[in-house]
């Protein structure tokens, strides 16, 4: 089963749930059961889980969350979590954050979390698709990116290869929403009970 490598970006003020709920539902996602048990028995992760998650920052070297530092690896899912809106202001003003994520828009997923759908939309990608985002933030999407069709129901929202969600803790039903995409639903139903969740979109 191929092995997708997922890029979460990380800036000052990001919201630790929206980066770490996904980081966390996707690395300890396993193939089977049995691999399941052993990634929750060993000390460190299993080569041969489906994910393999880094944090990346604006100076483009992520931080590989179990192991060694790598240079910017080549992206199958970007994750843009979001933050309290003057952080969120300050990185749409930040050309070079803009430009990279606009260069991933091939990718398989680009995923955000809360308000991190405003830094999305601020790259145009968004423009004429249904997303969501934080209920205090649906507002000041609409408003400033009136090509967007904002979508105030439901945890998480897909169209094309784009993936939104909700509140905070969304970015966790983002994260099983991801692993029964690409893996099945049998694997995000063993990760929602490996980490004790109720998994729903609605």
């Amino acid at each position: 089963m191929k092995k997708r490598t997922v890029g979460i970006l990380i800036y000052d003020y990001v919201d630790l749930l929206d980066f770490s709920g996904p980081a966390e539902v996707l690395t300890l996602t396993s193939n089977s059961k049995a691999e399941q048990a052993l990634t929750l028995y060993k000390k460190n992760l299993l080569p041969t889980r489906p994910f393999e998650v880094f944090l990346v920052a604006e100076n483009a070297v992520p931080i590989k969350t179990h192991s060694e530092i790598r240079v910017e690896p080549d992206l199958d899912i970007l994750i843009i979590p979001g933050a309290p809106l003057r952080a969120v202001q300050s990185i749409i003003k930040n050309k070079k954050i803009k430009d990279w994520i606009i260069k991933h828009k091939n990718i398989e997923y680009i995923c955000s979390v809360c308000s991190g759908a405003i830094i999305l939309g601020e790259t145009g990608l968004l423009n004429g698709k249904k997303a969501t985002t934080h209920h205090l933030a649906l507002k000041v999407l609409q408003e400033n990116y009136p090509d967007i069709q904002v979508v105030s129901e439901g945890k998480v929202i897909q169209d094309s290869n784009l993936i939104t969600s909700g509140g905070v803790s969304s970015g966790i039903n983002m994260g099983l929403y991801l692993v029964e995409k690409t893996i099945g639903k049998t694997a995000s139903e063993r990760t929602a009970t490996t980490i004790e969740f109720e998994y729903t979109l609605h």
